[in-house]
């Protein structure tokens, strides 16, 4: 499946006011008035631009003591293949579109004059069409749905396999075009790696059998 795990069930924040006060990006940081960073500075580990997606947007600025940096990525598509092992033929990812917001946040490290980030807090919005054609009405196909907020603590600052990530939300939401809601996902869980823990909520997928819960899309057009 191309890519559509990464916009219908990945992984991005609304948001955040960030502290006034700050220090200048040195290795002995002296106190300054609200300061740009840039995102290219090699003393933030992990980097945002190479920890990111390509086409990310990032503002960095000093928050106290600590770096802030804010990333935006936002796109569309008309048509793109979607998952291609659900159903006895590939389906069409149509009228989707994709929006991440995040906040990084970094702790000066005095032993080594870098900044470690040590909490994120990220903002999917994502939906699009599921079809058996790229020219078939998206309005016909399967409605797709994904709204989550995600908050990840470091346990070891700049290590990003030491997060223990807390997510909240719709995390997947299948609809047929005139019917109700066949698959969902919703409401709290923690994440370690790639494995969830502590589900609370109603969870369709990730507490259930994925091959059902996917073969009703396909069920749903017909296939």
């Amino acid at each position: 499946m191309k890519d559509h795990a990464h916009r219908v069930r990945t992984a991005a924040a609304g948001a955040v006011l960030l502290a006034a006060g700050a220090l200048a990006l040195s290795a002995t940081p002296a106190v300054a008035a609200d300061t740009t960073v840039s995102p290219t500075d090699a003393r933030l580990v992990p980097n945002p631009l190479e920890s990111s997606d390509e086409g990310t947007s990032w503002t960095c600025r000093t928050a106290g003591p600590d770096i802030a940096c804010t990333g935006d990525l936002a796109y569309g598509w008309s048509a793109e293949p979607g998952p291609d092992d659900w159903c006895t033929q590939p389906l069409w990812s149509v009228d989707g579109r994709f929006h991440r917001t995040q906040t990084r946040w970094y702790s000066p490290d005095p032993a080594s004059g870098r900044f470690l980030e040590y909490f994120r807090l990220v903002h999917l919005d994502t939906s699009d069409a599921l079809v058996a054609s790229p020219d078939v009405p998206a309005s016909t196909g399967v409605q797709t749905r994904l709204q989550m907020t995600w908050r990840s603590d470091f346990g070891t600052p700049g290590v990003l396999d030491s997060r223990v990530t807390r997510k909240q939300g719709i995390d997947t939401w299948f609809k047929t075009a005139h019917g109700g809601v066949l698959t969902l996902d919703v409401g709290q869980k923690t994440t370690i790696l790639s494995d969830d823990f502590d589900l609370r909520g109603r969870w369709d997928v990730a507490a259930g059998d994925p091959g059902l819960e996917f073969g009703k899309v396909c069920t749903a057009l017909g296939l």
